[in-house]
């Protein structure tokens, strides 16, 4: 800092010297301009100080011009001072001068930003050169005074401790030789831009990532006109084809059928990105017009590597036929809104070995959120986005690859709101046969009626690839029940079966449950919201006792009473599969668990078992205490929305403390108080085996008798619980003590 800086700081942060204000003579010839980072003057000020120099180079010019005519100057001493005065003249812009740039992009005719990279000294850097083939031919035929090659150099990142004008390092980076002044296209850098360390080198080429958004939205209630359709299509497959699709196994036959140019050949080959080469032709499908997809999807079909590529996309131009280009036959149901209306995909790879689909929009998030890998390492191994996934041989990863290379491309669909009435439920079901690579079928609140699954079971009796069948909420009433039980006799390959809400009732229930006897596959039964009765649960319990596959059955709110609980735990207890039971919204009361209760000992298979809103009171749970201190495989308990009160706590505490299997409680909304809370607070003191407890909705913190159940202890004793349990979760939410 100069010496004459020591006196006064002004509100623009610049030391004053002497406390005189700016605009005298004085302060402006002595203020220095050595002044650091943090007191650097604004733009604005520096432009009124500016101005201000101007006019006293105006001054001291009329002094000089009355001088001259006096005789007392020589002209050369005049043209100096001139030309200083006009240097100082007003500025009309309170913005700096912008700064230069720090690369230049330039465009291809065939593709956004395409990037060929060739490494040079692995071992040590790298380096990168923008030689798109196809821009110099294109260039070169336009006009030839345009340089065929251009080369932007590697940057070499700065440490942010470094104190370096970084309009200095602008400019260093942004040196290229561009002698016939081609407009370039300036790139800024990204707000929130990760801060690399200073050995590492960033590479600052552009890419082929294409500029649209593949994951455009589109209305679910909106019309999509059939020229449009492949674009859909193209972002429900964009995932599966990346990790799947090499175009330059086929480069020729795309060139031959005119998807891409011959500049596109020269800008794809050599490429270390497979997956942005791959990006950008889907791109160009997707910007072209529907009769070049209908091509792309003919090359595909023709190579035996991408068959079943083909075959995906195929079902999803199938799809969107039935449902918009069929003609909606109209229904006695209530209309659907307009928002509910939704056609739906989900791709996949499925493992026939393991029964298991997994998403490939799942692999890629699992891929992009795993830090194993680091970029440095795998630069030079990265060929494609498959072997990408094939360099570790750890963990996560090596699954994924797993699954990629022998796992079979798969598509779920899902078609809701639409009506699927008499000819499109048709089409619908020549679709199912035709393609054996359908998965799931989810086509809930569709309008079917009883006809229309006489229609659909041809093709789910033949289906080898079916596994999941969704019909809920749709009347099919017990007509589509019997149709039904003909294609589940004999198929062996459906495990999920969802007809909750169909207006299905005992009758139904009995066709159903003698093809249940005969099938050994179906593993997963929702048979909620039908009004099966007493007289259904006689041909369920019937059913269990045959079957050996049924691990699940959900009976939410199906007419149940005591008797037909206790008909119903008769089959319950000589299933060997059954594992998850939902009885809930069913009034069984105190009677239904004393019948439950002889059936459900230790011989039994059942680990889940909830009995929400039953009717049951403290009554009840003296009787449901004697099953937990006999179960030992149950571990998730629910019995929430039941008047069992402090009084019903108290008989189940006895039973939970020597209990060494239920993990989960749940006893939401049972009016329990501080009084029954310390009970169950006790029972965790006692039980480390239980790890969440759920008292949501009670009356906790309002009403307790024994005086060491106060709020203040009890919020002392749950701290000690859960400090010596980590595991431990309990949930008071809509309590008074609820903190």
């Amino acid at each position: 800092m100069g010496g004459n800086l020591g006196c006064a700081v002004n509100k623009r942060g610049v030391k004053d010297p002497d406390n005189q204000p700016y605009g005298t003579k004085e302060n402006v010839l002595n203020t220095s301009t050595d002044i650091s980072a943090e007191e650097a003057p604004s733009w604005k000020f520096w432009q009124k100080l500016h101005i201000r120099r101007g006019d006293q180079k105006q001054k001291e010019l009329e002094k000089l011009r009355s001088d001259l005519e006096n005789g007392n100057l020589p002209i050369v001493d005049i043209s100096q001072i001139e030309e200083e005065t006009g240097k100082a003249q007003r500025s009309q812009s309170l913005r700096p001068p912008p700064k230069p740039p720090r690369m230049f992009l330039f465009r291809s005719s065939s593709i956004s930003t395409p990037r060929n990279s060739t490494v040079i000294n692995p071992g040590s850097e790298r380096n990168s050169i923008i030689m798109s083939q196809a821009y110099q031919n294109s260039r070169s035929r336009d006009n030839a005074n345009i340089p065929t090659a251009l080369v932007a150099p590697v940057r070499q990142e700065v440490p942010a401790q470094t104190t370096e004008n970084n309009n200095d390092i602008l400019e260093k980076d942004a040196i290229i030789t561009n002698p016939d002044n081609v407009k370039p296209i300036i790139t800024r850098p990204v707000r929130g831009e990760q801060v690399f360390t200073p050995n590492r080198i960033k590479i600052v080429t552009p890419d082929l990532t294409p500029r649209r958004n593949f994951s455009r939205q589109r209305r679910a209630s909106e019309i999509v006109p059939q020229e449009e359709r492949h674009k859909l299509i193209i972002q429900s497959s964009l995932e599966l084809l990346c990790q799947k699709f090499d175009p330059l196994t086929i480069i020729n036959e795309l060139k031959e059928k005119n998807i891409i140019s011959e500049d596109d050949i020269q800008a794809f080959q050599e490429h270390p990105d497979r997956r942005l080469v791959c990006e950008s032709i889907l791109h160009n499908l997707l910007e072209g017009p529907y009769s070049k997809f209908f091509i792309f999807c003919d090359i595909l079909r023709d190579s035996s590597d991408y068959k079943n590529l083909a075959l995906i996309m195929d079902v999803m131009k199938d799809t969107y036929d039935v449902v918009y280009n069929i003609p909606a036959i109209a229904s006695e149901e209530i209309p659907v809104m307009e928002e509910e209306k939704t056609v739906t995909f989900e791709i996949g790879y499925f493992n026939a070995e393991t029964g298991v689909m997994k998403p490939v929009v799942e692999l890629e998030k699992t891929r992009d959120s795993s830090k194993r890998f680091s970029r440095d390492s795998l630069f030079f191994k990265r060929a494609s986005r498959l072997s990408y996934m094939s360099v570790s041989s750890e963990g996560r990863g090596n699954d994924d690859s797993v699954l990629i290379n022998h796992g079979t491309p798969v598509i779920n669909i899902c078609i809701s709101g639409h009506s699927l009435h008499e000819g499109r439920v048709k089409s619908l079901a020549k679709v199912v046969s035709k393609y054996n690579c359908i998965l799931e079928l989810r086509i809930g609140k569709t309008q079917l009626s009883g006809r229309d699954i006489g229609h659909l079971s041809p093709a789910i009796q033949a289906s080898t690839c079916l596994t999941v069948l969704d019909l809920r909420l749709n009347s099919i009433g017990n007509e589509g029940a019997r149709l039904l039980a003909v294609p589940l006799t004999k198929n062996s390959h459906l495990r999920q079966l969802n007809i909750s809400s169909t207006g299905i009732d005992h009758e139904g229930c009995k066709n159903l449950s003698d093809a249940l006897k005969l099938n050994n596959t179906l593993t997963d039964l929702d048979m909620s919201f039908l009004e099966i009765g007493d007289s259904g649960c006689i041909c369920l319990g019937n059913m269990l006792k045959a079957n050996k596959s049924i691990s699940k059955m959900r009976l939410r709110s199906s007419g149940i009473s005591w008797i037909g609980c206790g008909i119903l735990f008769e089959g319950v207890q000589q299933s060997r599969s059954l594992c998850v039971l939902d009885l809930s919204r069913n009034f069984i009361g105190d009677n239904g668990m004393e019948m439950m209760c002889r059936h459900l000992n230790e011989k039994s298979a059942l680990v889940d078992l909830n009995l929400e809103n039953c009717g049951i009171t403290s009554v009840g749970c003296a009787m449901l205490s004697d099953v937990i201190l006999s179960n030992k495989t149950l571990t998730n308990l629910d019995i929430s929305v039941n008047f069992i009160a402090d009084a019903g706590v108290a008989k189940l505490s006895a039973a939970l403390e020597r209990n060494k299997s239920i993990k989960t409680l749940g006893l939401n909304m049972c009016g329990i108080t501080n009084d029954g809370f310390s009970k169950l607070l006790d029972v965790l003191e006692c039980n480390p085996t239980m790890t969440l407890l759920k008292l949501c909705y009670n009356r906790l913190g309002k009403e307790h008798s024994n005086p060491s159940a106060t709020s203040d202890d009890l919020k002392y004793r749950v701290r000690i619980v859960t400090s010596s349990n980590p595991k431990l979760k309990i949930l008071l939410w809509g309590n008074s003590f609820d903190d």
